[in-house]
Order: C-alpha cells, then sequence, then structure tokens
C-alpha cells in the first residue's frame, strides 16, 4: 500500500491544544459585533450611494407628481437622512439583527399598495455583501488560530 506517513512529537501536540483552546474560548458575540458593522455599512451605502436592492436591481424612481414636491439634493431614500442615520444593528447572545426604527423604513422596504408606494429594498445583503462578510469571518477564525 503506498501512502504517507505523518509523525507528530509533544510541541506539535501542544500546538494543537493551544488552537483549541484558543477556538473554545472564543466568543462568539465578538464575530457578530463585526458582522453587525459590515452590514450596517453596507446598508447605509446602499441607501446613500448605490440606490439598488440587494439583488442589485434599481429602485423604481420616483411619480411624476411626487418627484414634483422633492428639491434639490433629495434622492430615493434620502430627504433629511434619517433613513441612512437610523440603521443600527443589535447583538444578542447567538443572533445579530440590523435594520432601522423609522415608522416609515418598513414602507421603503415591503411598498405600500395602498399609497402607491413602491417597494425599494435596502435591507438584506448581495452576493458581494456575502463575500465581504465571509471574508471577515475567515480573517476572526484565522485571528484565533493564530492567536492575534
Amino acid at each position: 500500500m503506498s501512502g504517507a506517513l505523518i509523525e507528530l512529537d509533544r510541541a506539535d501536540w501542544a500546538r494543537f491544544q493551544r488552537i483549541l483552546d484558543r477556538l473554545i474560548d472564543a466568543k462568539p458575540r465578538d464575530l457578530l459585533e463585526q458582522l453587525v458593522g459590515g452590514v450596517e455599512g453596507q446598508t447605509r451605502e446602499r441607501i446613500a450611494h448605490t440606490k439598488e436592492s440587494p439583488t442589485g436591481g434599481p429602485w423604481p424612481q420616483w411619480s411624476g407628481r411626487y418627484a414634483r414636491t422633492r428639491h434639490r439634493g433629495q434622492a430615493l431614500l434620502q430627504s433629511e437622512g434619517d433613513l441612512v442615520d437610523s440603521i443600527t444593528g443589535e447583538v444578542e447572545s447567538d443572533r445579530a439583527e440590523v435594520g432601522s426604527n423609522l415608522v416609515y423604513a418598513a414602507t421603503h422596504q415591503f411598498g405600500d399598495a395602498d399609497r402607491n408606494i413602491p417597494a425599494r429594498p435596502y435591507l438584506g445583503l448581495s452576493a458581494e455583501n456575502v463575500d465581504a462578510l465571509e471574508s471577515l469571518t475567515e480573517h476572526w477564525a484565522e485571528a484565533l488560530i493564530h492567536g492575534s
């Protein structure tokens, strides 16, 4: 039979034990707080600059009638900056949440058929957002493994 021989000495086992100890002692809350910070930033960027849904589709424009009531400097989902400023995250033990506490935030996210307001989803994760969060998670895990 062909194969490979792997020999480990006490120093190797001690190193593995230190890595395992760091992983066992890891605080998921630390990772969740970093992830929340990332999602908050991604959401603010979407509202302030990219102006598209997490799936990449552009938000519907204002109706002509509503557009005439807007003044210079106002843009979709940004009048006075309250929505972008309201984006906050919360971490509780093993879960995290990002959103807004503004009453009208749900109208922007889901739309309101009764008032003819289309959905302009700003909460959620694009494929690029997921990649960034995966990278953040990998860096967190690598720091644990390498003890930095």
